[in-house]
């Protein structure tokens, strides 16, 4: 089952953020800020993970998505989640960034039909590309 998270889940996020991203983890307090501010909407699947979003007037953007449990489908009903939020709120654009050799993400998007919007070279810590995607979702 797929939520919407509000401020009290901060402690989940965080946990799940470190269990998908060991390297890379956001703190509690990092994921209070954001929820604490305008625009922003994280979903939680239970069955391990999340997505955060930022809204901005018609344009969308995802700023984390990440999983505990590979190959079960939890970033797809996680984005389909998001998109269909989306749509219910008038949202016209959904933006995220991806890092180039992170072919799963990548194949993810692809088969949800974002198109690649730009490229952000030596962006991430590792030294590796971020490519910029973008996918319409309204109406508009």
């Amino acid at each position: 089952m797929i939520i919407e998270a509000g401020p009290a889940y901060a402690p989940a996020l965080a946990a799940l953020h470190a269990q998908a991203f060991p390297d890379e983890p956001w703190s509690t307090e990092s994921f209070s800020a954001l929820l604490a501010q305008p625009g922003m909407v994280a979903l939680v699947d239970e069955r391990g993970g999340f997505l955060l979003l930022r809204l901005v007037l018609d344009e969308a953007e995802i700023l984390t998505l990440g999983v505990t449990a590979r190959r079960e489908g939890i970033a797809t009903g996680l984005l389909n989640a998001a998109i269909t939020l989306l749509q219910e709120r008038d949202i016209a654009t959904l933006h995220l960034e991806v890092a180039a050799p992170n072919a799963a993400a990548r194949a993810l998007y692809e088969k949800s039909g974002f198109t690649q919007a730009g490229l952000r070279r030596r962006y991430y810590a590792d030294g590796s590309d971020a490519l910029t995607l973008v996918k319409k979702v309204g109406a508009f």
